[in-house]
C-alpha cells in the first residue's frame, strides 16, 4: 500500500466528516493502528475541522449587549420606575434563598439571550442540525458495529478465491471467523446482468451449502454472509436475482479451498 496516496485519496476526510462506508472506515482504522503517518494525518484533518467549525461560529451582535445588561436590573427595579405587584393579597409567598450571586444571574441571562438570537439566525438550517444530529446518532452506532466488525476480520482466516478456467483473474477474498461468521470481499468481478446475482457457497463434506447473495445496491464491498461450520472451500457463482437451491456450475466464477 502507497502510504501518500492512501492518505491524500480523500479517505480520512471522509472518515472524519462520518462519510464513509462502514468497512472503508473498518480498514482506516486498521491502518491507523500500524502506521504512526496516517494516524498522524487523521489527527490533522481533525484539527483542521474543529478549528473551522470555531471559524463559522455566529456571534451576537454588538448591541446586544446593552439590550441583555437593560433586562438584567434584579435589584434595583423601583428605581427605574418598576412597580412590584403581589399575586395575592392572602398569602405570602416565601422564596427560597440562593446562593447564586448577581453575576451568575446575569450570565444565565445573557446565555438565554445569545441562545436564542443564534436559535432565529440558525431557524432556516433546523433541517440541517436536524440531520447532522442523526448522523451523530447513526455515526456512533456505526464505530460500534465497524469495531466489532474489524475485530472479527482481523481474527479471521482469510480463504482467497480465484478465477476458475473459464473466468480467469477474477478474485474475492471470504474472511472466516472461529464464531463460524462469514465475511465476503468482491475485488475484481464483473458487475452482475440485470436479474442476475452473485451468490456465495460453501462446500461442507462435499455438498455445496448456500451462504446468501451478494447485494449490489450496498455501497461496501465487505459484506456479511451467513454463518458455516466446517467448511472445505467456497465459491462464487452467478445466479438468477435471489438466488438458486442448488449451484450453476457453468456459472461459477472463483472458488478457493481452506
Amino acid at each position: 500500500m502507497d502510504i501518500k496516496t492512501y492518505i491524500s485519496s480523500g479517505v480520512i476526510e471522509a472518515y472524519v466528516t462520518g462519510n464513509i462506508s462502514p468497512e472503508e472506515s473498518s480498514i482506516l482504522e486498521c491502518v491507523m493502528k500500524n502506521n504512526a503517518e496516517v494516524m498522524q494525518a487523521v489527527f490533522e484533518v481533525q484539527q483542521i475541522f474543529e478549528q473551522l467549525a470555531t471559524s463559522q461560529a455566529i456571534q451576537p451582535p454588538a448591541h446586544l449587549e446593552a439590550a441583555i445588561r437593560s433586562k438584567i436590573e434584579f435589584g434595583n427595579l423601583e428605581s427605574v420606575g418598576g412597580k412590584i405587584i403581589p399575586l395575592t393579597q392572602k398569602k405570602k409567598i416565601e422564596t427560597p434563598a440562593t446562593n447564586f450571586p448577581m453575576w451568575m444571574k446575569a450570565a444565565s441571562v445573557a446565555v438565554l439571550f445569545g441562545l436564542g438570537y443564534m436559535g432565529y439566525e440558525v431557524g432556516s438550517k433546523s433541517a440541517q442540525l436536524e440531520k447532522i444530529a442523526q448522523n451523530n446518532i447513526e455515526l456512533s452506532t456505526k464505530v460500534s458495529n465497524l469495531e466489532q466488525m474489524n475485530s472479527m476480520i482481523m481474527n479471521s482466516k482469510k480463504i482467497e478465491l480465484k478465477g476458475v478456467e473459464n473466468h480467469p483473474n477474477m478474485l474475492a477474498d471470504v474472511y472466516w471467523h472461529t464464531s463460524k461468521k462469514v465475511f465476503l470481499e468482491i475485488k475484481n468481478l464483473p458487475a452482475a446482468p440485470t436479474g442476475k446475482q452473485y451468490q456465495l457457497w460453501a462446500i461442507v463434506d462435499g455438498k455445496p451449502v448456500d451462504m446468501g447473495m451478494y447485494s449490489a445496491k450496498s455501497d461496501s464491498t465487505v459484506q456479511e454472509m451467513k454463518s458455516v461450520d466446517n467448511a472445505q472451500a467456497f465459491a462464487i457463482t452467478l445466479e438468477k436475482e435471489g438466488g438458486n437451491a442448488t449451484p450453476t456450475m457453468e456459472e461459477m466464477y472463483v472458488m478457493g479451498t481452506i
